[in-house]
């Protein structure tokens, strides 16, 4: 998690002021798509915030990093807490 968020700040300190995400690899307007851009992390087309350049290698990691962390709370619950606790039918 760490990693990912300093991987992160790095990306994005790279992308600082950059506004140069060309129309076309907008798809749908809100996912960037853009092979030749090295940059992980791009400023989003519109409003405050970043987004991913899903055409980067890493974009599969972070995306299931994330995915995982929203579902962890909900695998430890239902695997860990649910066997500890005593049943009462």
């Amino acid at each position: 998690m760490v990693l990912v968020a300093v991987f992160a700040f790095l990306s994005a300190l790279r992308a600082f002021g950059r506004r140069d995400t060309p129309d076309r690899c907008w798809k749908a307007g809100i996912f960037y798509v853009n092979p030749d851009d090295r940059s992980l992390f791009v400023p989003k087309r519109f409003g405050i915030g970043y987004t991913i350049n899903f055409a980067h290698p890493w974009s599969g990691v972070v995306l299931a990093v994330i995915i995982l962390m929203t579902l962890a709370p909900v695998i430890f619950v239902r695997f860990f807490l649910h066997r500890a606790l005593p049943m009462h039918r």
